[in-house]
């Protein structure tokens, strides 16, 4: 996480630690909290830096799966080889646009009904912070680039 603020909101979420990236190297603060054996698992939907530091926050049997590149930057897996050589660390990448146009019609339906069968149910879940209609886009960005601003802002259809 980028900001101290919503710190609180994870840890009443279940969080057992929560890391802020700008208060020092995300693989130190995993070894403060883990030990210097690092961690078996790590998922990143950031790539770049963050993506760099996480992945070097990996045990030397880590696995880790790479979802998004937020940053539009790589990850430098690389960057020591000692690193890569001591261990076996294993980057897998998953990356749903490439993944999904690829499914046949029946497939990519079945999915979209499971998951709106475990929103319903509440197993997937977000918080909205705020809602708003698609003619009013331009203040529903103000809001999502607003600083310190807790849950997702959404863009709703509405109703006809």
């Amino acid at each position: 996480m980028r900001r101290r603020e919503a710190v609180a909101e994870l840890e009443q979420l279940g969080g057992d630690a929560v890391i802020v990236s700008t208060e020092g190297p995300i693989d130190e603060q995993v070894r403060k909290i883990v030990g210097p054996q690092g961690v078996k698992y790590a998922i990143d939907p950031v790539g770049g830096e963050t993506g760099t530091q996480i992945y070097q926050a990996l045990g030397v049997e880590g696995r880790m799966l790479v979802y998004g590149s937020l940053t539009g930057e790589p990850i430098h897996v690389g960057a020591d080889p000692r690193f890569i050589l001591a261990g076996r660390r294993i980057l897998e990448v998953f990356w749903l646009g490439y993944w999904f146009p690829r499914l046949d019609g029946a497939t990519r339906r079945q999915l979209a009904q499971e998951r709106v069968s475990l929103q319903r149910a509440g197993i997937l879940a977000t918080s909205a912070a705020q809602r708003f209609p698609l003619d009013k886009i331009s203040a529903a960005v103000i809001q999502a680039e607003a600083t310190g601003r807790q849950g997702k802002v959404l863009l709703v259809p509405e109703k006809s």
